[in-house]
Parts: structure tokens; sequence; C-alpha cells
């Protein structure tokens, strides 16, 4: 199962981060960010979304490299 982890933390971030740019070109009334928290800020669904996305990347990559 560690082997397998990284790699699903990237691609976890991957499709987050997919999911957000494939929303942001539906342009909605409203953004759902987390749960059941929503907003009609472009900007602040974009960054949240994308702070997220980068988490889930960078701890991925963290762990691929930290392996022996």
């Amino acid at each position: 199962m560690t082997k397998i982890l990284p790699y699903l933390y990237i691609f976890i971030g991957v499709m987050i981060a997919l999911a957000t740019v494939l929303n942001l070109l539906q342009q909605p009334a409203s953004y759902r960010i987390f749960l059941n928290y929503q907003t009609e800020n472009v900007w602040l669904f974009g960054l949240v979304r994308g702070l997220f996305a980068s988490w889930f990347l960078f701890d991925g990559i963290k762990r691929i490299k930290a392996r022996p």
C-alpha cells in the first residue's frame, strides 16, 4: 500500500485540478468548494480548489522522492 499511495495522491490532485478547470469553463451560478460550502466568487473557488490540488500533488511527489 505504501508503494501505491504517492501515485494515488498524484492521481487525486490531477483529478481535482481537472474538475476545477472543467467547472470553471462551464461557469455555473454557484461553485461548490468543499462538502456543503458554496460560493459565487470564481477567484475564491479557483484558489481553494487549487490549494487542495497542489497539496495532493506536492505531497505525492514528496513521498515518491523520499522512497529509498
